[in-house]
């Protein structure tokens, strides 16, 4: 039995209405996706709410990936092993 280590992957599907900006960076280690959302006037002055989240993945699919392409990245390899 080969062991393997947990793989993360992130996949950006389109929604309706838009929240927050997200940037993609693709690397050959792997990749991280950034969420900007920005503060809600609303909140008041003093507002410490968070802008920016990043998060890091083996790889992060855009929303251009179609789904055959995301099976032969993730789903092909493990069912061959």
């Amino acid at each position: 039995m080969v062991k393997q280590t947990i793989q993360i992957f992130a996949r950006v599907k389109p929604t309706k209405k838009p929240t927050a900006e997200y940037f993609v960076d693709s690397e050959e280690q792997g990749g991280s996706l950034e969420f900007v959302v920005p503060r809600d006037l609303a909140d008041g002055v003093i507002n410490n709410k968070r802008e920016n989240y990043k998060f890091r993945f083996q790889r992060v699919f855009d929303q251009t990936a179609n789904q055959e392409e995301i099976f032969e990245a993730i789903a092909k390899p493990v069912a061959e092993k």
